[in-house]
């Protein structure tokens, strides 16, 4: 699983009018973006973060701009960028911020074919959702859902749990691989999430997308196996608290666990456990002695 949703390519002079908003709101929609000020810190090496960025990242954003064009920086992630759309299927999502097709053209013709995202600096929240459509599709999909209702006349209350309604059934039927994760999930958070093993595998079925619940859950449950190994001894309590942290950073909900920290709602051990765990949840590969066949 990749540690970013986007890395996004940019030129310093676009990043105050557009790029820095356009990246604080995808965080607000739970994008996990790679955004040079986020990310950065006195001392690092740039090629390597960005390097290791490129790698780690599902999508590549390009902001096509004047300023983009002109820099040799810009080429050097653009060219990273277009060697794994290449090699690798890593999806680009250009954004033309004051460009045309001709001026991208004149810089790559393939690029110059994508369907890109014509960017307004005043409406930076649709182009966030434009991205999120092709990054995030369920979650694109809840919020425009959302947005069909008036929220003006809903009502808040508080109702007991076994008051809500749960959505339909959309999967009666399952591939058995799929089912037998679902279950080695069960057996590995049962003792936490106290739910019978029916209807975990049914909570499943009313997912739109049970595969991706299933990679989701799967991360999570390795990362809570970090934590133990990690806190040896940690309580019941404790356990549990670090699960919900999981759930949190799966989410996109990381401001709101580090504010709890902070607050003293949750253990700061747990909390950089946890944070660790989640980070390097997908073990590194180390290939040696391959043989040289020629090809």
């Amino acid at each position: 699983m990749h540690k970013w949703d986007v890395f996004v390519c940019h030129a310093s002079e676009d990043k105050e009018r557009f790029v820095e908003p356009l990246a604080n709101r995808l965080r607000d929609l739970a994008v996990r973006v790679w955004f040079d000020k986020h990310i950065l810190k006195p001392g690092d090496r740039l090629s390597e973060m960005i390097g290791d960025g490129l790698a780690q990242s599902r999508f590549g954003l390009l902001v096509f701009s004047k300023a983009f064009m002109g820099k040799p920086w810009t080429r050097y992630e653009m060219s990273g960028l277009v060697n794994r759309f290449v090699e690798e299927k890593t999806r680009l999502i250009p954004i033309w911020l004051g460009v045309g097709r001709e001026d991208v053209c004149s810089m790559n013709p393939a690029l110059a074919d994508l369907f890109a995202i014509t960017a307004d600096p005043k409406n930076i929240n649709a182009a966030a959702l434009e991205i999120l459509r092709t990054i995030r599709p369920q979650l694109y999909e809840n919020l425009t859902f959302l947005e069909k209702f008036d929220v003006a006349n809903v009502r808040v209350e508080n109702r007991p749990l076994k008051d809500l309604k749960q959505g339909p059934i959309r999967h009666h039927d399952m591939d058995d691989q799929l089912l037998v994760r679902i279950q080695n999930l069960w057996f590995g958070l049962r003792h936490l999430i106290n739910i019978t093993l029916e209807d975990w595998i049914e909570g499943f079925q009313r997912d739109l997308r049970p595969e991706d619940e299933v990679k989701i859950w799967e991360r999570i449950l390795t990362a809570y196996r970090i934590v133990l190994d990690s806190l040896r001894g940690l309580d019941g309590e404790s356990e549990k608290q670090a699960l919900g942290i999981l759930i949190a950073f799966s989410s996109g909900a990381n401001e709101s666990v580090f504010d709890k920290t902070e607050a003293g709602e949750y253990s700061q051990h747990v909390t950089y456990a946890v944070a660790h765990a989640w980070l390097n949840a997908v073990p590194p590969l180390t290939v040696t002695d391959v043989e040289n066949t020629g090809e």
